[in-house]
């Protein structure tokens, strides 16, 4: 039978299954191939509907990540501060690639990021 902090990881480990690994689809397979076929709409469509499940991810990240953290009492712990820290600046720059969402530069910051807070996940993880 599962406990409640086995479904908590394991909600925490969907989110972070979509956000990233959204995020490394499109880099890699559906942004070359949209911009090549010159479909603007389709781009923004994609961007829109990624958007939304993002959200959902990241309040389904926050919400977990701070009863994991409350749980184990690790608020205190410098990995888990500097990881803070990533998740912050990814917001900003989330935000600043809303404005500007043509800038490649920001979505290759927003996803490098992204990888660098799953690093420090792991390093949280034994």
């Amino acid at each position: 039978m599962m406990d409640a902090w086995t479904l908590i990881r394991f909600l925490h480990i969907v989110a972070l299954a979509f956000f990233v690994g959204g995020q490394l689809v499109l880099v890699v397979a559906i942004v070359p191939a949209v911009r090549r076929a010159g479909d603007d709409a389709l781009m923004r469509d994609v961007a829109r509907r990624f958007g939304i499940g993002s959200l959902v991810a990241i309040l389904v990240l926050v919400a977990t990540g701070a009863a994991m953290a409350s749980h184990l009492g690790r608020w205190h712990d410098s990995v888990l501060q500097v990881k803070l820290m990533l998740v912050v600046l990814v917001g900003v720059l989330i935000v600043f690639h809303i404005t500007s969402p043509n800038s490649r530069a920001l979505s290759m910051l927003v996803f490098l990021g992204s990888l660098a807070i799953v690093w420090l996940g792991v390093e949280l993880a034994h």
